[in-house]
């Protein structure tokens, strides 16, 4: 006479499953059932396993909890990757362009305040603030200028009213250069916050 062995089981919801190979026992879900119901089947997007929660697996993502997720880059992949934590290079003019549109929007998407606008034939990163008055709008500049020559870089400044209007671009490639998106991350960490004031939010009347 043989005997049933009772064996390790999980219960989900109203069914009783067990471990990934196993049999089910008291259940109407089959062994592949089992397996692509996210003990070791691969279907796609499916609910993290309690095991997986506890793990704390989705530490390493970002946003919500749904089937989209950005896995947050290591740090020390950051101190290399991030344009912030880089420092321009020299420039002989034989470089060339930084054509690769791919490439120049992995690179936009970090300094997403500056967009990339074609001037007397060649690109350039362009961002604006505004500025209560004349005098926070030159301290601003000088400001920039500063971050702007500790990478042995130039600005280009117009003061528009309360605006000012800062374009940067590689001269001696005449056009964008990945050092040009590396500076513009760093003027980002500027805090200007005691000379730009926020843009007025958009209020529709009805």
């Amino acid at each position: 006479m043989s005997i049933a062995v009772p064996t390790k089981t999980a219960v989900r919801g109203a069914s009783l499953v067990r471990r990934a190979g196993d049999n089910i026992i008291g259940s109407n879900v089959s062994g592949r059932d089992e397996s692509v119901a996210g003990l070791g089947g691969d279907i796609g997007a499916r609910d993290a396993t309690p095991g997986e929660i506890e793990s704390g697996f989705n530490a390493k993502s970002i946003g919500e909890a749904d089937t989209e997720h950005m896995l947050k880059v290591p740090e020390g992949i950051r101190e290399v990757t991030e344009l912030v934590n880089r420092s321009c290079v020299a420039l002989d003019g034989s470089e060339g362009t930084l054509d690769d549109e791919a490439q120049k929007l992995v690179y936009q998407k970090q300094v997403a305040d500056w967009k990339i606008r074609m001037v007397d034939g060649h690109e350039v990163l362009r961002r604006e603030y505004r500025t209560a008055n004349a005098d926070d709008a030159k301290e601003v500049i000088n400001r920039l200028n500063t971050v702007a020559e500790c990478e042995s870089k130039t600005v280009d400044s117009f003061v528009e009213g309360p605006s000012v209007r800062i374009e940067i671009w590689s001269k001696a490639v005449n056009g964008l250069h990945i050092n040009d998106f590396i500076l513009a991350a760093k003027i980002d960490q500027l805090d200007l916050s005691d000379k730009v004031t926020k843009k007025p939010p958009n209020v529709f009347l009805i």
